[in-house]
This record gives structure tokens, sequence and C-alpha cells, in this order.
């Protein structure tokens, strides 16, 4: 029988003991897995620096800060990535800008349509 069963409980209280650290929750593999996503996201995170073309004083530093702080190495890195990222593929799926859109209204050009 499960130890959290073994009495009438309520399910306030199984609820609670779900959300809190306590002991009856813990379980190794949950640990194990917990460090294997881990590992992963790391491993994700140093192949990208890899993958980069940046200098290689600049990935060093990546590399260094990801493995040495990672939480705060992996949070920066994403933050570089997603500022450095190019976005023309939007342009495809939101048109173009509002800028261009005005520009060619006002020089009386029509826009390819799509078919």
């Amino acid at each position: 029988m499960f130890p959290i069963f073994s009495r009438a409980t309520s399910m306030k209280e199984v609820f609670l003991r779900f959300i809190t650290i306590h002991p009856m929750n813990d379980h190794p593999i949950l640990g194990w897995a917990l460090a294997l996503v881990w590992l992963v996201l790391v491993g994700n995170c140093v192949a990208s620096i890899r993958q980069q073309p940046i200098e290689i004083r600049s990935r060093l530093i990546w590399l260094l800060l990801v493995t040495l702080v990672p939480i705060v190495g992996m949070a920066a890195y994403l933050f570089y990535c997603l500022f450095k990222a190019d976005y023309t593929f939007l342009k495809f799926i939101l048109g173009p800008p509002k800028h261009i859109k005005a520009a060619v209204a006002n020089a009386n050009l029509k826009l390819p349509t799509k078919k």
C-alpha cells in the first residue's frame, strides 16, 4: 500500500504533500531523471554555442558561463540567441512591415498577392 494513503487523509492534505517538498514525495528515480534532463539541456546549449559563428574568445566566455553558472548562463544565452536571431521567416507569415505597406500605398503600387 502507498504510505500516503495508509490512513484516511483529506484531499487537501494529499495535495499539500504533493506540492511541497516532503520526504514522502522524494524518490531516487526522480533525482536521476532531473539530472538527465539537466545534462541534456546543458549539452544542447554547449552544442549550440559550438555552432555559432562567433569568435573563439566569445565562444569560450559563453561556454564558461554556461558550465560554471548554469541557470544564469543558459538564461543569458537564451536571450542572446533571441536578440541575435534572424526573423526573416516572419515576413512570409505576417506580411511586409507597416512602413513598407504605407510606402507602397503612397506610391500607388500594388503588393503582390498570394494565389
